[in-house]
């Protein structure tokens, strides 16, 4: 296996990873709200809908994860994890833009990190690509 197939498995791995920690969270997070006891109006349901969202996000990443794996063995699914990882660095950029012009939302060095990882999967399956092509 070549580094470039290796990277391209490697970033994988931290999306699968990443991806069912976000899940696990997200549970603990919708079935632990209501006996937690928030000062806000409607805290719980605000808490739940925040675990739904984080479930979509976990499970986007452990598909992008178990397409990731599959790709560093498979060339025709290497396509599919770059557009994926695409889709994720362009929702972390976007999240570090809109924290950048509002002021609101808190640390983004989680969001460079996973943007980071991601485009170095891109270029790791681009260069896969290119180098079945070369041969």
């Amino acid at each position: 296996m070549s580094s470039n197939r290796r990277l391209v498995q490697g970033t994988a791995l931290f999306f699968l990873l990443f991806g069912l920690a976000a899940m696990g969270t997200a549970a603990i997070m919708y079935f632990g709200a209501p006996n937690v006891e928030l000062n806000i109006e409607d805290g719980v349901q605000i808490a739940q809908m925040y675990g739904i969202i984080l479930v979509i996000a976990g499970l986007f990443q452990f598909i992008a994860g178990f397409v990731g794996l599959r790709a560093a063995k498979h060339d025709n699914l290497l396509k599919p994890y770059t557009y994926l990882a695409a889709v994720i660095v362009f929702l972390n950029l976007s999240q570090c833009g809109i924290v950048f012009t509002t002021g609101e939302g808190g640390p983004v060095y989680m969001n460079l990190i996973y943007a980071a990882t991601a485009f170095t999967g891109i270029i790791a399956a681009s260069r896969v690509l290119s180098e079945g092509k070369a041969a």
